[in-house]
């Protein structure tokens, strides 16, 4: 039940527009990063570590810069659990035109990604 609640909330807020992008309730638009150089990815990491409050973090296999959506692996099990049932973080990139923000799926709540350029995502 909370799942159809989720997914019409996401079908209500996501309107196409003329370019057949996704822009949602606050003007927002899919985004992927203009830049995938390594000085890019640390400004992410540094953004995206904060939001999952760990001190370093390992980004998913995504193509950043084709890719509107980026993957926090979760924390490697200690040596006494040889499995885990966590599950990555998941931030969709979003820009308004102006600036480029991380917003995290299961709580919608979103992290600027300051001084990273990002452009709407050609969908």
């Amino acid at each position: 039940m909370l799942i159809r609640r989720l997914r019409l909330a996401a079908a209500i807020l996501c309107v196409p527009i003329a370019t057949g992008a996704c822009q949602t309730a606050t003007g927002r638009e899919a985004a992927v990063l203009e830049n995938v150089d390594e000085t890019t990815l640390s400004r992410v990491k540094a953004v995206l570590a904060d939001a999952v409050d760990r001190p370093r973090i390992r980004l998913g296999p995504e193509d950043l810069s084709s890719s509107t959506t980026i993957s926090v692996m979760p924390a490697l099990p200690g040596k006494k659990t040889r499995h885990s049932s966590a599950l990555p973080a998941v931030f969709d990139i979003l820009t308004n035109g102006n600036s480029c923000f991380a917003v995290r799926r299961e709580s919608g709540e979103s992290y600027r990604l300051r001084d990273i350029a990002c452009k709407p995502a050609a969908i």
